[in-house]
């Protein structure tokens, strides 16, 4: 069976996400009717009745009675759970009879959406529970009022933007109803124009809003307040617990049970939370942002427009001092580099020297304390980043011609981690399709302090070794080799002929995965598909609509990816998913592990191979029809001996 076998900080914390001030979860909620797992989920139970073609299943029900008994023991439980399981209903419905308020995160939007609008309220249904559900997202995803009026009455807008303004107008005046940018189409997500409109923290002004100011904060809040259970991602959760760990306070309230879904995200982006990183891009908006405050709010202090445009040339010395060439610098590198502290110095005497004077005139409006607020914060992680002595964090900085990226990110957040959910109490679940090496679940536990926690593994009740065929071509060369992707290509090339496309080609690195599409565009005549061309979504719509198509993709294609069917007949993956040798945190925790007696090897890079082999092989089948082929092209998962752990 292959599916067994392959398998600063507080104001730039608060400014991605939405600030909860009061408690949102309901300190009574509807007491649930005496009902059992089996009265739900059960051959008669009440999801039968609800569900057309529902089918009880065994591993989910027994899944479910694990997390009914985790949740009266206030326990730790890490459940890897196989590809059809079923592990949403599993959850949810132990945790919804239990009566506890419930907070679930997830590292999708998708699976946000789909819990709330689909799953929740058949569920509240078939446990006879009057309650509601709500999803809290970062404030960037919903619009502020008072930021739009401000950047309609700016001049220097494109054409193109001046229609996605008037399109934003007009659903804030007559369509929207909570200003959630989920609400609107026809603007991006990641438009430039809509981070200037977005309710982030350093605009707002919560004194001045209420619900019927026309902010849409207070009504969300209100509407939050009603719910019985509360659905977030991973990035506001650990934005939520790294401030707790510093002692600001907190953004969420606290529940009785926590559920993480698609939990093997978690320990990276709690990582992202417990450091920082600084980019260009958000370094040059604030250049454009504090002209802007001046113009409007202080126009007699023209000196604050030279000095921004005197940081703004800083900025770009600073990239310039890094090489035109893309590059990832350790600290070790950049210590030997003279320019770089030179410019790095008069950048940030130049930060300093516009902080002092932006607090001068701070108090003369809005505009002008969130740019001083924005300014002392960046001016402070920088020193941060410079002088810091901690042995758990790394500093480095990703850089080519025309950005940078500065970051400090802690070797590991286990301590923090297991330190906030101490503090915190109540039970917790973790649960993933990858969470074990073999059914180990070590690597994970000990990622985020959870040592002591009990572990539980159900299988996929799918029969791979009917429906899938793994196909693992010989003869290949070395994944370093110049011809390697053509190579694989030309070993793919029967199958993809054989089935019609309908196959998603996934590769380890954005150069590889460009290389496939030279190639395929000049000989491929079905439909070529290709990661970044269209958003995510738009892109799996048409693979499944589409005449002989292929997509090529690479990490954002290997997890939460579904489809079903005969749409997808072919997986194919060029190379086992090693992290880069040269990355700068790849790097240091291997020198850690070195230093305590352990292989960097065998202890971080092969787990952590072998889950993303799980999740990339999983796309291939999603249901008890599907049938495939997975084409694994790396010579080494033969050649070498830690092929067979990652097989």
């Amino acid at each position: 069976m292959f599916h067994s076998r392959i398998m600063p900080l507080k104001y730039f914390l608060m400014d991605l996400f939405f600030i909860m001030s009061e408690s949102i979860l309901p300190s009574k909620i509807s007491k649930a009717p005496l009902l059992t797992v089996d009265d739900v989920m059960g051959a008669s139970g009440a999801l039968s009745e609800l569900v057309e073609g529902y089918q009880p299943r065994q591993s989910q029900i027994d899944m479910s009675y694990e997390i009914e008994r985790l949740i009266e023991q206030e326990g730790t439980l890490l459940a890897e759970a196989g590809t059809g399981t079923g592990k949403t209903f599993a959850y949810l419905v132990p945790a919804l009879l239990s009566g506890k308020t419930v907070m679930v995160s997830t590292a999708t939007k998708t699976l946000q959406e789909q819990l709330v609008q689909k799953d929740l309220p058949i569920l509240f249904k078939a446990c006879g529970i009057k309650g509601k559900a709500k999803i809290l997202k970062g404030r960037d995803n919903y619009v502020c009022p008072q930021r739009l009026e401000i950047t309609e009455t700016a001049e220097q807008h494109s054409r193109e933007d001046w229609k996605k303004l008037a399109l934003i107008h007009e659903w804030v005046q007559n369509k929207s109803l909570l200003g959630d940018k989920a609400e609107l189409n026809e603007v991006a997500e990641d438009d430039p124009i809509w981070k200037k409109v977005c309710a982030r923290l350093e605009f707002c002004q919560a004194a001045d809003c209420n619900v019927d100011s026309g902010c849409f904060y207070p009504k969300v809040k209100q509407q939050a307040s009603e719910a019985q259970v509360l659905v977030v991602n991973h990035h506001l959760f650990c934005a939520d617990l790294s401030l707790r760990e510093q002692g600001f306070g907190e953004l969420l309230p606290n529940a009785e049970v926590y559920i993480f879904d698609e939990a093997h995200r978690l320990p990276d982006i709690a990582a992202q939370f417990l450091g920082f990183s600084i980019t260009r891009s958000q370094l040059d908006e604030l250049v454009r942002d504090i002209k802007q405050a001046q113009k409007i709010e202080s126009p007699e202090s023209k000196s604050i427009s030279d000095q921004a445009t005197h940081l703004a040339e800083q900025i770009k010395l600073l990239n310039e001092s890094l090489g035109k060439w893309e590059k990832r610098w350790t600290w070790e590198q950049l210590e030997s580099e003279k320019a770089f502290h030179l410019v790095m110095k008069r950048f940030l005497d130049s930060l300093s020297f516009l902080v002092e004077n932006l607090k001068a005139v701070a108090e003369r409006g809005k505009q002008i304390t969130a740019v001083y607020k924005r300014a002392k914060d960046f001016e402070s992680q920088f020193k941060d980043w410079l002088n810091s002595k901690s042995e758990n964090k790394i500093r480095w900085i990703e850089s080519s011609q025309a950005r940078f990226k500065l970051n400090l990110t802690p070797l590991s957040v286990a301590d923090p981690f297991s330190r906030q959910r101490e503090l915190i109490g109540g039970s917790w679940l973790f649960t993933s399709a990858t969470l074990s090496v073999h059914n180990n679940f070590s690597y994970f536990a000990n990622r985020l302090g959870l040592g002591k926690a009990q572990t539980s593994h159900w299988d996929s009740p799918f029969n791979y070794q009917t429906q899938g065929v793994v196909y693992h071509p010989i003869g290949l060369p070395e994944p370093r080799s110049e011809d390697y992707v053509k190579v694989c290509l030309r070993a793919a090339w029967p199958l993809l002929k054989a089935s019609e496309g309908c196959a998603f080609m996934l590769f380890t690195s954005h150069r590889a995965m460009q290389e496939a599409r030279a190639i395929m565009e000049s000989h491929w005549d079905g439909t070529l598909l290709v990661q970044g061309d269209l958003p995510k979504l738009t892109l799996l719509e048409r693979f499944k609509t589409a005449d002989r198509a292929v997509l090529l993709g690479t990490s954002s294609f290997w997890e939460g990816v579904d489809v079903k069917g005969d749409a997808l007949k072919l997986v194919m993956i060029d190379r086992i998913p090693f992290a880069p040798p040269d990355d700068p945190i790849v790097q240091a925790r291997e020198a850690y592990l070195k230093e305590k007696g352990l292989n960097g090897f065998a202890h971080f890079q092969l787990p952590e191979a072998v889950m993303a082999m799980k999740q990339g092989s999983g796309r291939l089948i999603r249901d008890v029809t599907d049938k495939g082929v997975l084409m694994l092209c790396d010579p080494r998962l033969s050649s070498k001996s830690y092929g067979k752990t990652i097989q």
